[in-house]
């Protein structure tokens, strides 16, 4: 089959590629030195490669073959409803890791669901990493969390031009994960575990409890006891209300409200030297309705 655009196939599978050679990525799917010699040659290859390709990279095959629609498959929704049942959808389809996003200035989350997977291919296993993205607004992040009940949830970071190409559809599996070599945007975020438990957001922190077993030492993830001292929830106080003039919801703000945010602000196991604006406005937003 010819393409229209079949000429522009090679610089297409090289953005896609980034840093990454092609010859040991391509020997990752079992495709030997001489295809990957002729992919950098503009030779659109067959329907079977084109599916390992795109299950491996989450690319979308349109914009591969010929340049139209967006580089990488996103599911956007404008819809909060619709978008938090697609959540639970998912979750309730597979036991997935899934990773949230929150742009608190716009209302809009990025989520990222991830799995193992494994795929045949000219006779051969290949093991991959199957994720999903979506895109959409978020009420309330908690709310996210509870679509995705039964996933193992965790947080991860986005600048706002990362959350705006995300949006746009230009990050893959590669850009989100990494490899064994570089850490993806997820991967190298180190953002706080959660789960919800009774309707409510409980927050992680791993411990490495210096447990050894025949000269290992044992990591665990557990819940960690935590309170703030009465002057750290004067200080936290003290920052919500200045958070929330700062974005003009001081209003919404009663004592029972208050207390909500530094309970939440609470479960993130820091002290209040510690928290980020970016937390207080997050456990802020989480609170005020």
């Amino acid at each position: 089959m010819n393409y229209p655009n079949e000429k522009e196939f090679t610089p297409r599978l090289e953005w896609v590629l980034a840093d990454r050679k092609i010859t040991p990525w391509a020997k990752k799917l079992g495709l030997s030195s001489g295809t990957a010699a002729r992919l950098l040659s503009n030779v659109v290859p067959g329907t079977d490669i084109l599916t390992a390709i795109m299950r491996t990279e989450h690319v979308n095959l349109n914009w591969l073959l010929e340049g139209k629609g967006t580089p990488f498959m996103l599911d956007s929704y404008t819809n909060a409803d619709t978008f938090e049942n697609m959540l639970s959808i998912h979750a309730q389809d597979a036991q997935y890791t899934a990773y949230l996003s929150v742009d608190m200035q716009s209302g809009m989350a990025s989520v990222v669901l991830m799995q193992p997977a494994t795929f045949e291919f000219k006779n051969k296993s290949i093991e991959y990493q199957q994720i999903e993205t979506l895109y959409g607004p978020c009420r309330n992040p908690l709310a996210l969390s509870e679509a995705l009940k039964g996933c193992d949830i965790h947080s991860f970071s986005l600048t706002q031009l990362d959350a705006m190409a995300f949006s746009r559809g230009q990050f893959g599996t590669y850009k989100l994960l990494g490899d064994d070599k570089r850490k993806g945007l997820v991967s190298k975020s180190g953002g706080v575990d959660f789960m919800v438990q009774d309707g409510k957001s409980v927050y992680f922190a791993e411990i490495k409890n210096q447990t050894r077993k025949e000269g290992v030492t044992v990591n665990h993830l557990v819940p960690k006891n935590f309170t703030f001292s009465i002057d750290d929830k004067l200080e936290v106080l003290n920052m919500v209300i200045m958070c929330a003039e700062e974005h003009h919801i001081a209003d919404k703000l009663d004592k029972a409200t208050k207390m909500e945010v530094v309970e939440t602000l609470e479960e993130m196991h820091k002290p209040a030297s510690e928290l980020t604006p970016t937390e207080i406005e997050f456990a802020l937003r989480a609170s005020v309705h």
